[in-house]
């Protein structure tokens, strides 16, 4: 009886508080707000706000669980520090399609098939675009570079970017740039450390170097010249290079991003607006000092010359008979200087390190140079290169199969579709790959995949060109680090004869090793894939190599 007592007195006082009280606006929108996030709890129990139950993708047990309201934004933040492994680890686990959702993302299907990635990337490719979202966390950086843009304009950038890579240019660079950016940063090393010769009875203290820093200046160098004429002489220059630093913390930045659903509103505080704002300033800089220094150009010093990518772009003239204005070429600037100074120098890096990894395969590409080269570097030349030094090529494609420079993307769907294994795509759809992930694909690859093996690249010389065997390219959809279909790279040779030509002089001239317990390398947070670390390398003169 008491307890009936207690309870008719208790629900009284809710009446008197919940009804019959008066209340604060104050009260009435907590009320509300507590009842809108029931409401929505409710409704997103599984799942991020906004975004549309999928029971399809529930019943073939693709779709991860999420939180109310967040979906699996807890998950990815998590793992913000290692997004690859986590991806790499979840797909082996649960299949090779596996769908998220995430605030402001909306609903992300990771795909990690060679015939999916064939699908979006050249079967139903106009369905497939960079899209809203993509834009949204890059143009403050991009702008409209051919890296966010879809459409005409993405046509305009990748048709004119087209007219300077062509074999003309590759022979020149092979015999020219290549080899001057590569014997600058051989004169570095040999500044940097107090080289010896490996075969010396009183070998001198050597001083490691960081291999990684010197590759990022030496394409930096390499690339800014070659295409928009600017000599940074990051390489011969002590200090650090304040393009090279804003360059860095805007491609860590963006990267964040894609774990940030809030950046827009996280990277406004005071330090963080300051720091940003101030590194695109700097992008800015250079470029526009590259665009009117060009401008300002007389007719005789553009005739001494070759043409380079700038002015093409400079030249280029619309549909309409307008050309560029500076904003556009400075957008132009910065999107062809990611694609050519990050991914080549991550690529190298990553090449040497798995080389001083694996002894075995060191001295196989060594013994290939001294063969076909005989140690003279007026034998590099482009023929040399693409087809007489299929170990070496192979040995650079083993690298950007497990480290690839870009090794994760996403698209945007347009229409609805369905994927060659079945899988529904709606509208707005956000289909997410993993060049690192499919990589190692056991299911793809073999059972070896995660393993450093060049070999998987030759197959048997019936004509014995090589002892080697003979190189063979995989299939595109297999290997997707430079892109597939429509938006395969334009820069795939230029990337392929600068590794390919570095590598052979740097391995003419010298030995290298890492220091003694030097650490496995990770991965540093970026939009391209860069070492955490230094790349800690011991390097000695090699001997009896004529040059």
């Amino acid at each position: 009886m008491a307890t009936v007592i207690a309870w008719i007195g208790l629900k009284k006082r809710l009446e008197k508080y919940l009804i019959k009280r008066k209340r604060s606006s104050l009260e009435y929108v907590v009320l509300a707000t507590l009842g809108f996030v029931v409401a929505a709890t409710l409704k997103y129990p599984d799942r991020a706000f906004l975004t549309t139950q999928r029971p399809d993708l529930k019943a073939s047990k693709k779709a991860v669980r999420g939180y109310p309201l967040i979906g699996n934004l807890p998950t990815v933040i998590n793992q913000r520090h290692d997004h690859l492994s986590y991806a790499y680890n979840y797909t082996a686990k649960h299949g090779d399609v596996i769908a998220i959702t995430l605030p402001f993302f909306g609903q992300i299907i990771i795909i990690n098939r060679p015939e999916l990635m064939e699908h979006i990337l050249k079967t139903n490719f106009d369905n497939y675009v960079k899209g809203n979202i993509f834009r949204w966390l890059l143009s403050d950086v991009l702008g409209n570079g051919i890296f966010v843009t879809d459409g005409d304009e993405w046509r305009l950038h990748r048709k004119t970017a087209s007219n300077i890579f062509t074999t003309k240019l590759y022979r020149s660079l092979v015999e020219g740039a290549f080899r001057t950016s590569a014997h600058d940063l051989c004169q570095v090393i040999e500044t940097q450390c107090c080289l010896s010769s490996e075969a010396s009875e009183s070998p001198k203290e050597v001083i490691p170097i960081d291999l990684q820093a010197n590759f990022f200046k030496l394409t930096l160098d390499a690339f800014a010249k070659l295409t928009f004429g600017i000599d940074f002489k990051s390489l011969t220059s002590s200090g650090p290079n304040e393009f090279a630093e804003a360059f860095d913390y805007l491609t860590a930045a963006a990267d964040a991003r894609l774990a940030n659903p809030l950046w827009f509103i996280t990277e406004k505080f005071p330090g963080n607006r300051r720091r940003h704002q101030g590194a695109i300033a700097t992008l800015d800089k250079y470029a526009f000092l590259a665009i009117s220094s060009r401008h300002s150009e007389t007719p005789e010093q553009k005739s001494s010359r070759p043409q380079d990518l700038l002015d093409y772009f400079i030249n280029h003239k619309r549909d309409d008979g307008t050309t560029l204005t500076d904003r556009d070429l400075r957008d132009v600037f910065v999107n062809f200087m990611v694609a050519g100074r990050d991914t080549t120098a991550v690529a190298l890096t990553w090449q040497f390190y798995s080389l001083m990894a694996n002894p075995r395969i060191m001295k196989n590409i060594v013994q290939e140079i001294d063969t076909v080269l005989k140690g003279s570097e007026d034998a590099i030349k482009y023929e040399v290169l693409m087809n007489e030094m299929p170990y070496t090529k192979a040995v650079f494609h083993e690298t950007l199969r497990l480290h690839p420079p870009v090794p994760k993307n996403f698209k945007q769907a347009v229409a609805d579709d369905v994927l060659p294994d079945g899988t529904r795509v709606k509208k707005g759809d956000l289909i997410g790959y993993s060049n690192w992930c499919l990589g190692r694909n056991k299911s793809v690859w073999g059972v070896d995949a995660g393993l450093f093996v060049p070999e998987r690249w030759l197959v048997p010389d019936e004509q014995g060109g090589s002892p080697f065997g003979k190189f063979k390219p995989e299939n595109p959809y297999k290997f997707i680090t430079f892109n597939a279909g429509p938006r395969l790279c334009l820069g795939q040779t230029f990337a392929i004869l600068e590794a390919m030509a570095t590598t052979c002089i740097l391995l003419q001239r010298f030995h290298f090793q890492l220091v003694p317990n030097h650490p496995t390398p990770q991965v540093k947070g970026s939009v391209t894939l860069p070492m955490k670390d230094p790349l800690m390398t011991i390097v000695t003169k090699r001997q009896n190599i004529v040059l």
